[in-house]
């Protein structure tokens, strides 16, 4: 494989990550509306959902927001009945905040098909692929989260 053939396969493989993102965010767009959320809102539901009970300090960390609009956050998940607060077991001091059974409820409804497709379409691929793909999904991760450390303060 030529240099150039290879600079050409990589750029390919970006185009088609960033159109990825576009129809994922496509798909949590409506998503959010069908929960009766905005997508700041869906986005704290999602990190909730994927790594658990957390402070809403923590939320705020990896959200990229303040805690002052995480609370605001909370508060309306909360009335919606998707999220609860619940005191820590082991220092009664600090507040977790998790997801409800109505809100694991509403989004099997919304991504359970996608999740068993997609499961579906992973397990064609083999160990080595899927270690492939992996390890780019999580460089892909360090990448961004660097270059939001550089452009966070950023304004024109």
């Amino acid at each position: 494989m030529s240099r150039d053939s290879k600079r050409d396969l990589v750029w390919r493989v970006i185009s088609a990550a960033r159109r990825n993102e576009v129809a994922v965010e496509r798909f949590d767009r409506r998503a959010a509306e069908a929960l009766g959320v905005n997508r700041t809102d869906a986005r704290c539901l999602d990190v909730l959902d994927n790594e658990g009970a957390m402070t809403a300090g923590r939320l705020a960390e990896r959200l990229g927001l303040t805690t002052a609009a995480v609370t605001a956050v909370i508060d309306r998940l909360e009335a919606k009945g998707y999220v609860k607060r619940v005191r820590d077991e082991q220092d009664r001091r600090r507040v977790n905040v998790e997801v409800t059974p109505l809100l694991r409820e509403r989004t099997a409804a919304i991504w359970g098909p996608l999740g068993e497709e997609g499961t579906e379409a992973l397990m064609r691929y083999s160990r080595h692929q899927l270690e492939t793909l992996l390890a780019f999904f999580e460089a892909s991760r360090e990448i961004n989260e660097r270059h939001y450390e550089r452009i966070k303060d950023l304004s024109f």
